[in-house]
């Protein structure tokens, strides 16, 4: 059981090629085929604004947009090249990019997307781009962040286990880094006044789950509040030398997370390791 194929969201930023490096070294790693999908915030020319404006800005607009799209086909090129693949495919597909990001995102076994950077002028972009695929694309989501390198992914894996949806969705849909692991830890976090025995039993199932795919997982069951969770998971990947987290998206409607807070935001705000998500 593996991935057999790989999709990486492609821009004009800096973090591109990061993405880039880690969706390569994957596809190489389970003898995969790479997708490279070139999505940037719509800056179309509709036939009225074309209208409107004057030729030469026409003209300059298109010019532009055509050569940013060449060197991030470059760049992929390049990234491939490099790492000796040879199922390999850009596309730069018309309409709207985030629309058409998650369409291209049905057809792959898993998505490589960027941590959205606050800082950048296209965050809201980035943040809307994740959240899209997470919540319609029906497959689980990559999350590199925007600093560090990875040489590295899935031989020590914390799987942020919760007796949710989004937590048993992600366990099943990282199975095939779970099984070439060379240590699992299944966190399971309850917060104070929690039945423990219940939490005992929760983490114990999917200790056992995990078993009958022959992947050997060691249990650690922690107390903390709700909103301490997601600094306690980043802070034990650091313990643990951990290079991939696993987890459920969205524990509770997105409206809540954004208003409340929630682990899935802080993990999308502070990551420090590759993050797999699913929801």
């Amino acid at each position: 059981m593996g991935y057999r194929s790989f999709l990486v969201h492609i821009d004009d930023s800096d973090q591109s090629d990061r993405r880039l490096a880690v969706a390569a070294q994957l596809a190489r790693a389970f003898c995969g085929d790479l997708e490279g999908v070139y999505a940037v915030p719509t800056r179309e020319l509709t036939p009225f604004t074309s209208a409107m404006l004057p030729d030469a800005v026409v003209d300059r607009r298109m010019r532009e947009s055509g050569a940013a799209q060449e060197r991030a086909l470059q760049r992929f090129r390049a990234a491939t090249a490099a790492a000796g693949l040879t199922a390999q495919n850009f596309s730069a597909p018309a309409g709207n990019p985030i629309d058409a990001a998650v369409l291209h995102t049905c057809y792959a076994d898993i998505a490589i997307v960027g941590q959205p950077l606050t800082t950048d002028e296209n965050a809201g972009f980035a943040n809307d781009l994740v959240h899209a695929l997470l919540l319609g694309s029906g497959r689980p989501v990559l999350l590199v962040p925007h600093f560090g390198d990875y040489p590295t992914i899935g031989a020590t894996v914390l799987v942020a286990w919760k007796e949710t949806r989004g937590s048993a969705r992600a366990v099943c849909d990282a199975l095939p880094f779970l099984k070439r692991a060379h240590k699992v830890v299944v966190m399971s976090v309850a917060q104070p006044g929690d039945n423990s025995v219940r939490e005992s039993r929760s983490g114990l199932g999917i200790v056992g789950y995990l078993a009958r795919h022959d992947i050997e997982a060691k249990l650690r069951h922690e107390v903390a509040d709700d909103i301490d969770v997601g600094n306690l998971l980043l802070s034990r990947a650091a313990d643990l030398s951990v290079d991939l987290i696993v987890m459920g998206a969205y524990s509770r409607t997105r409206l809540a997370e954004v208003v409340l807070g929630g682990v899935t935001r802080m993990m999308l705000q502070s990551m420090t390791v590759p993050v797999l998500m699913s929801y």
